[in-house]
């Protein structure tokens, strides 16, 4: 069976954990991007036998020796500056994995409700799709939410202190990006203005446990010197992304099976 995975680069590192430490995986297939350059080059220090990385999906061929393979592309973490920008590109890149996969794995949250009605708008898409989820069945919000736990972990800490901005280790390395660009602000200064005006005080550092502590607790305390917040750490999961996975191959296996059913 063939996972079609399309993912944030927010969560490369999330995923090079994710994707190395799964045993069942014979093979990944990667479609070349500037986004998912970093992690491709982390596959391709620790997997390297199983890894290939193509230019486009339609080079892209299953093997039908294998039980398991993913078929991956990373999308930049700039498309959430435009919100038709993030459902066109998840929409038109989730389609073209789709054709090549049984099951389509969406790392995406709802991001602000802008993929709200994302299975709607991809009725076209081949295969089922899979989206990260809750332990109650809903979905997930954003990326802080995948890894904290879900969105009533999230929720804890907001009534805990509603003046707190979530860090992961993606959202440190893009964070630039997702405040000045996204925000459309003409300098870091006027994020600073946004931020006091709001009552942002508390920097929230959401850890889980594959990250290098003291780069990631150096990267938090320079953000936060920067803006004068405080700096607090939670412990997060990977739990629900790893349901995630499991539920695609459930999925994927589920299809298999009927579609064999339906042979003639």
């Amino acid at each position: 069976m063939v996972i079609g995975l399309l993912v944030c680069e927010v969560l490369e590192a999330e995923m090079l954990h994710l994707i190395t430490g799964d045993p069942d995986l014979q093979k990944v297939t990667f479609i070349e991007s500037d986004p998912g350059a970093c992690l491709i080059q982390g596959l391709r220090s620790r997997m390297v036998e199983r890894l290939q990385v193509l230019q486009s999906v339609n080079d892209f061929e299953p093997d039908p020796s294998l039980s398991y393979e993913l078929l991956a592309k990373v999308l930049r973490v700039g498309l959430h500056m435009d919100k038709e920008l993030l459902q066109e590109g998840v929409i038109s890149e989730g389609q073209a994995l789709a054709s090549k996969s049984d099951v389509l794995l969406l790392g995406y949250g709802l991001c602000g409700n802008v993929l709200l009605d994302i299975e709607t708008r991809m009725t076209d898409a081949p295969c089922p799709i899979v989206l990260p989820e809750n332990l109650d069945g809903s979905r997930i919000d954003d990326c802080v939410c995948m890894v904290l736990g879900g969105t009533e972990k999230y929720l804890e800490q907001v009534y805990k202190e509603a003046g707190t901005w979530f860090v992961t280790p993606g959202w440190l390395k893009h964070w630039e990006t997702l405040l000045v660009k996204e925000l459309r602000c003409p300098d870091i200064e006027t994020v600073k203005w946004i931020f006091d005006k709001t009552g942002y005080t508390r920097c929230l550092m959401v850890k889980t446990g594959i990250e290098d502590y003291d780069t990631f607790r150096a990267e938090t305390d320079k953000f936060s010197e920067l803006f004068k917040f405080r700096v607090e750490e939670v412990e997060g999961t990977l739990n629900l992304l790893r349901k995630s996975f499991e539920q695609a191959k459930n999925v994927a296996v589920a299809r298999k099976e009927v579609m064999h059913l339906q042979e003639p």
